[in-house]
């Protein structure tokens, strides 16, 4: 090597990887970072949750509460019964669907955003009379999972003595084996069903049905794991009820 040339090549050694330092440090500083909120959800419950499109009632409406803070929200979908069990396991930000008087040491409960007007459906062939609660006694039941600790303890003493009572986590499902003769009563949301019904055109979900209002309208609150995210949450749908998009996103499902 000429040695006449030689600071020039150190030179360029050295300065060679702090310029491509310098570029990645740049890079990173200026990507934007978007903060992700995690909430556990149920499983698919149209208009409320339509989970193959990733949107419904309950969707859209904490999706907009919390844009007003420009966060980004991320669905777990899961059957009810594992809500709690999930939240905890993947160290999640929320469940969607809480009754608001709900007790558990990690979670912070929303003012109620939502509510669901839970009733039994039955076939109209069966010429059923059901005005009350106790009138499912001798009935064959399917209902949505969890039922019994959502609708109450009047309900849970009912259901004792049915002759044959289920729930399970596809409301879905429930719809299908009420049509198909495989259960004579399911507990469900009006809205749910109604939905299914308009959206469904085969013609064994054409049989006469018969609607029974014995459930009284039940609000529900999300659980947050932390004071601050529950504030902002409530502040947004607040703000969505002043300025009238709170209905606009109900309108657009059941209507």
């Amino acid at each position: 090597m000429n040695i006449k040339y030689w600071p020039l090549y150190f030179v360029t050694l050295v300065l060679c990887p702090i310029q491509v330092k310098a570029e990645r440090v740049s890079i990173d500083v200026n990507k934007p970072i978007e903060p992700i909120i995690k909430l556990v959800t149920g499983l698919a419950k149209p208009p409320f949750i339509l989970e193959e499109k990733g949107k419904g009632m309950q969707l859209d409406l904490i999706r907009e509460a919390f844009s007003f803070e420009q966060k980004q929200i991320k669905f777990v979908h899961m059957a009810l019964g594992r809500n709690i069990t999930g939240f905890l396991r993947l160290n999640a930000d929320g469940i969607i669907t809480l009754p608001p008087e709900y007790k558990h040491p990690s979670l912070f409960l929303s003012t109620p955003y939502i509510s669901y007007q839970n009733v039994a459906v039955s076939l109209s062939e069966n010429n059923f009379s059901i005005g009350k609660i106790e009138d499912l006694t001798d009935k064959s039941i399917v209902a949505f999972q969890n039922a019994k600790k959502f609708l109450g303890e009047r309900y849970d003493k009912t259901v004792a003595y049915s002759m044959d009572y289920r729930e399970v986590p596809s409301q879905l499902k429930q719809i299908e084996m009420l049509f198909l003769r495989r259960t004579e009563v399911i507990v469900l949301d009006i809205n749910i069903f109604k939905y299914f019904i308009s959206t469904h055109s085969d013609s064994i979900y054409s049989k006469p049905f018969s609607v029974h209002y014995v459930f009284g309208e039940r609000s529900y609150s999300i659980g947050f794991k932390s004071e601050m995210l529950r504030d902002t949450f409530d502040a947004g749908i607040k703000s969505m009820k002043e300025s009238g998009s709170y209905q606009v996103i109900i309108d657009n499902y059941l209507h």
